[in-house]
């Protein structure tokens, strides 16, 4: 369904402003009902602005300070001497006005009272606008209950038609945004926006605003919304909002915002159960469905509601708590609470027991927690100094592995041999194990070798863990594809897929590594088997999902990678991609939204999107704080580079390769072969066909292992003009694979050997061996908006079929090639440049085998006529 939007800009399927106006002239009243922020008010001025253009002018009543509290104060308080008629019960014989009404609750009584009787007189029509409660909340909504019920029992006597404003949909956000927000800001960005605001066309576009000033000032925006200044526009939004909860509501959701990550069981223990489900089920608080549900509330409003309660209406229940987990009766453990406490005793806070009164047990366990949660987050710095204050008193061996990452992280010396010595004796769980091979290898060289080396290290550990030796393996696994040794990486993940007493995680993990092997290897109809194995093993059962949102973003990396290799259809993972934008956004922390932003560039580039995805990278990139989501940096980097080189913006290739740290591919075959294809494309579009070439061979020799990646390094060798056995290859790999990737391109392989043309375009012959030109923004992104069929809804035979072979720019261009326009005319309505469209004028004739720019108009062309205007899809 579309999303309505009518002349005055007006958003969302239920606020027709037409509609409303027909209904206004032909004597139907109206009861529209909204929370506070879905509109109303800017609905209600496009409406009375067009009733005064074709109309008399609509008698308009509002609530004016203490006229609220005066019998006919709002009926008086109008200029309108029809509203004094009104107020008098005397109007005139053929006098039938109109009147708005905003926040209908909040008149006085009597003046409600008086216009009521004059619709059921028939001597006015009211639109009466009515604030209520936001869903979930239990607090009533402000004014006067008996105001509002008169206005409500018209609707309910059948006098008026009642219009609910729903809360924003993600679709109408998006437009809304596309009016509000800055046009330079990141997915991620525009996603929290969403996010935070909850629902209120209000707050979004004031954080629209704080993001937008953010970035003018250099400053992160999704940071700045979260920690708005005080009393600014975004202060004051917020404040009003938060007056919407009750006051328990307001102080859970304050200490929530203290803890983020909560588990469910953990919060309950000392928050109010009620007020917990209330907040959540109001999305005011997000419930991440897995087993411990943790919660995150909306930081935004929970910075303002805590700022303007005070400091004591939260420290209190958090102190209470803290104190309780520390009391020496409790099994209690909460992690979030830990961590608050090893805050309080490194900054001499006053927050829970002091530290010398805490066992050394006890508070070397919350420093350790504390330590974790910051090396997770990237805070390597602060995870030295909570490790550091726990070995002040205690050679914990827990503890030292934690210091040691921390110092590690930041590009510090470690003695890897003293750390594995102190944990030996030492009882090692699996997430221990693996904490040290990440340890051990940011230690030293991050090719495959070096990591090798840290799993056979750390495998000496003692773990009785049973998880430790799986997890291991399916190291061994990443690395083995991390070397391009795919049927053996393939191998060791399957194994520790059909091991049932692996974690849901692990599983799943293993299943998409196996589905990403397959798909080098050219086994397409396996691949897909593998990654329906992973939807199922992570699918939701009564609500809960077994893996994380970061396990879920990692895993549609994994399936887009895939199917740009192997051609496969990418829409079902790219229309869930929106979901997960969505999920990471509202955790809000560090790894999720890092994670979230290099996934979307990666996704973006393989969508022909270049500029977008160029965006994501470069802010994805900076929120990336290693170690989170840092391997991934890299990978995004060249998918990037690819789209970029392919799409006009070679030099911009170049300089985005230039920066690129050598050691983050160097030994890591893998990503050595994509930096390989990438400078292919780069020297193709920069005029260098010999180094082009140079480039196609190297990766073409580095992908022997992976028949599908090698048959595009074998494809752009036929298109430099090689004169060896590339074709033939090509030819080979097609009879033997299922991918149809190599089919397709051993058939414009042959295509290219055949022609004589040297002057032929080789970056569009490039963008061919991509694979990726069938997956452009028409297949949609995440939220991506309802798009009309590119013609109309009359299409001819021939261009059905276009649809599906044409990319949405190849389809684009070859209707106004229909239209008889040449490329420069094509060009310049395009803001494209002429080379640009030659080559999308080339793609379209061989693929679709057109002898002319003619014969490809006529075959594009709907019947009955030229085509109308093209409509570009946006994504997220």
């Amino acid at each position: 369904m579309r999303t309505h939007r009518d002349d005055d800009g007006v958003i969302g399927d239920d606020r027709d402003v037409a509609r409303v106006i027909d209904l206004l002239e032909t004597g139907t009243s109206i009861v529209l009902v909204g929370p506070l922020g879905s509109g109303k008010s800017h609905f209600l001025r496009q409406v009375i602005g067009r009733l005064s253009t074709t109309s008399d002018e609509p008698v308009v009543l509002r609530s004016i300070g203490p006229h609220a509290a005066v019998p006919h104060g709002a009926l008086t308080a109008s200029r309108d001497p029809r509203a004094a008629r009104l107020r008098d019960g005397r109007p005139e014989e053929t006098e039938r006005p109109i009147v708005i009404i905003d926040d209908a609750q909040e008149l006085d009584p009597a003046s409600v009272s008086a216009v009521v009787r004059a619709v059921y007189s028939g001597h006015a029509t009211v639109l009466f606008a009515l604030t209520v409660s936001r869903e979930g909340s239990t607090r009533p909504a402000d004014g006067n209950p008996d105001a509002a019920q008169m206005a409500t029992d018209l609707w309910l006597r059948g006098l008026a038609e009642r219009i609910d404003l729903a809360a924003l949909t993600p679709r109408d956000a998006d437009l809304l945004l596309d009016q509000f927000a800055a046009p330079e800001l990141d997915a991620m960005t525009r996603a929290s926006i969403v996010a935070l605001a909850d629902g209120s066309r209000m707050l979004l576009r004031e954080l629209a605003a704080e993001a937008g000033h953010a970035l003018r000032r250099g400053r992160d925006p999704i940071d700045a919304m979260r920690e708005s200044l005080p009393n600014g526009r975004l202060s004051d939004a917020l404040a009003a909002h938060g007056a919407q909860l009750t006051s328990v509501e307001r102080s859970t959701l304050a200490t929530l915002g203290r803890v983020p990550g909560i588990s469910r069981a953990d919060a309950a223990r000392f928050l109010p159960t009620a007020a917990l489900d209330s907040l959540v089920n109001a999305r005011l608080v997000h419930d991440d469905a897995t087993p411990t549900h943790r919660l995150t509330a909306n930081a935004a409003l929970a910075h303002e509601v805590e700022r303007r309660m005070g400091a004591d209406a939260v420290t209190p229940l958090l102190d209470g708590a803290i104190r309780r987990m520390f009391a020496p009766s409790s099994e209690w453990w909460c992690p979030p609470l830990a961590v608050l406490a090893a805050q309080s005793w490194l900054q001499e806070g006053s927050l829970g027991p002091d530290y010398e009164s805490v066992p050394p047990a006890i508070r070397n366990k919350a420093s350790l927690e504390a330590a974790r949660r910051a090396n997770d987050q990237g805070e390597p710095a602060q995870a030295v100094a909570h490790a550091s204050l726990g070995l002040r008193d205690d050679d914990d061996a827990f503890l030292l592995l934690e210091h040691e990452f921390g110092r590690a992280a930041q590009g510090g010396t470690i003695d890897v041999d003293a750390l594995i010595e102190s944990l030996s004796g030492v009882l090692v769980d699996a997430t221990t194990l693996l904490r040290c091979v990440r340890v051990v290898g940011l230690a030293g060289p991050t090719n495959a070798d070096a990591l090798e080396a840290a799993v056979d290290r750390v495998a000496a550990v003692e773990c009785p863990d049973p998880r430790g030796s799986a997890e291991l393996a399916m190291m061994r696994a990443d690395i083995l594809g991390a070397r391009m040794e795919w049927s053996s990486a393939v191998a060791i993940a399957e194994a520790v897929f059909a091991q049932q007493s692996n974690s849901a995680s692990l599983r799943v993990r293993a299943a998409a590594l196996a589905g990403l092997g397959h798909s080098c290897l050219g086994a397409v109809s396996e691949a897909q088997t593998w990654f329906l194995r992973v939807h199922r093993t992570a699918g939701e059962r009564g609500g809960i999902t077994p893996i994380t949102t970061v396990d879920r973003l990692r895993i549609a990396c994994s399936e887009i990678v895939a199917g740009a290799v192997a051609d496969t259809d990418l829409g079902p993972v790219l229309a869930r991609l929106g979901g997960e934008v969505d999920a990471a956004a509202r955790q809000g922390d560090a790894e999720s939204i890092a994670t979230a932003g290099l996934v979307l560039s990666c996704a973006y580039a393989v969508t022909a999107d270049p500029e977008r995805a160029a965006r994501e990278l470069d802010v994805a990139v900076r929120r990336a704080r290693p170690p989170a989501a840092a391997d991934l940096v890299p990978l995004a980097q060249i998918a990037v580079a690819h789209s970029l080189a392919l799409f006009d913006h070679a030099h911009e290739a170049r300089q985005l390769l230039d920066r690129m740290d050598p050691a983050a591919f160097d030994g890591l075959p893998t990503l050595e072969h994509a930096r390989m294809v990438a400078e292919t494309y780069v020297f193709t579009a920069l005029g260098q066909p010999t180094e082009a070439l140079d480039a196609a061979r190297s990766a073409a020799t580095a992908s022997e292992t992976a028949p599908a990646l090698q048959a595009r390094d074998l494809f752009q060798m036929v298109a430099l003009g090689a004169n060896d056995d590339a074709l033939p290859r090509m030819q080979r790999m097609a009879a033997s694979s299922d991918a149809p990737a190599t089919q397709r391109l051993s058939a414009a392989a042959e295509a290219l050997s055949a022609l004589d043309d040297p002057e032929r375009d080789l970056v569009a012959a490039m963008r061919r061996a991509t694979t990726w030109g069938d997956n452009g923004p028409t297949r949609g992104i995440g939220i991506a908006r309802d798009s009309p069929a590119p013609n109309g809804a009359q299409r001819g035979a021939s261009s059905a079929t276009t649809d599906v072979e044409l990319t949405r720019r190849e389809r684009e261009i070859a209707l106004l090639v229909a239209e008889g326009l040449g490329n420069r005319e094509i060009a310049e309505r395009l803001y494209l440049s002429v080379r640009t469209v030659e080559s999308h004028v080339y793609q379209a004739r061989t693929k679709l085998g057109a002898a002319s720019r003619v014969e490809l108009g006529r075959t594009v062309a709907p019947r009955g006529g030229t085509s109308q205007k093209t409509h570009t899809v946006r994504g997220l």
